[in-house]
């Protein structure tokens, strides 16, 4: 009787043992699914409020040129000794937030720095003169140009995990036509999750 006891114990160690193994790989398969999926679901959502940025930053920019009587320069003040890495968005910043400006302007919190350049003088109702530019989602900045200069090429610095490099962008142009998007107009693109210009993941705004 002991032994046959002792074998019923050991047989319903194994069972268990077993049943843990079963349960660890149903977790493992669950939790594997839900990064997928959980990874899945916040590109999606980080790309649609980039899109909605790009839109509000659009509609904000309409206003600029109804109350100043055209749309904000892409370029950097003359006068300013600054490098040539981000100037769009960073004119569009200035624009926005130049003291006196009464118009609408973009969250605070859309803003960055990514190639860490300040200006010699205060340009802006901001405490310092740090030349900021407008960004999406992931931290890399949004080009922007107007139509006037869509045939210069721009320096942006941007890439994916805050792991910047310089970048030359140029303006879109239709594919069936081959002329410019939004002509007379302007541009505003965002590299994207890869953070990377020029990849099919870029988000751009159109109308």
């Amino acid at each position: 009787m002991p032994h046959s006891s002792f074998s019923r114990q050991a047989s319903r160690a194994g069972f268990t043992l077993l049943e843990l193994m079963v349960v660890l790989v149903i977790i493992s398969i669950l939790a594997g699914a839900f990064i997928v999926t959980g990874g899945k679901m916040f590109q999606d959502s980080a790309r649609k409020e980039t899109a909605v940025r790009l839109t509000q930053l659009a509609a904000m920019v309409e206003q600029f040129a109804q109350i100043e009587g055209d749309y904000p320069d892409d370029r950097l003040p003359k006068s300013l000794s600054a490098n040539a890495v981000n100037t769009g968005s960073e004119a569009l910043v200035l624009a926005f937030f130049a003291p006196g400006y009464t118009g609408s302007k973009p969250s605070q919190a859309w803003l960055g720095n990514t190639d860490d350049d300040s200006s010699q003088k205060k340009l802006t109702t901001f405490a310092g003169q740090e030349l900021f530019e407008i960004t999406d989602v992931w931290g890399n900045p949004v080009y922007y140009a107007e139509s006037l200069h869509y045939s210069r090429q721009a320096t942006l610095m941007a890439g994916p995990d805050e792991l910047f490099e310089e970048q030359f962008v140029d303006a879109l142009r239709n594919e069936t036509t081959g002329d410019w998007q939004q002509p007379n107009r302007f541009q505003l693109i965002s590299a994207g999750m890869d953070g990377f210009f020029g990849t099919e993941d870029d988000i751009t705004h159109s109308r």
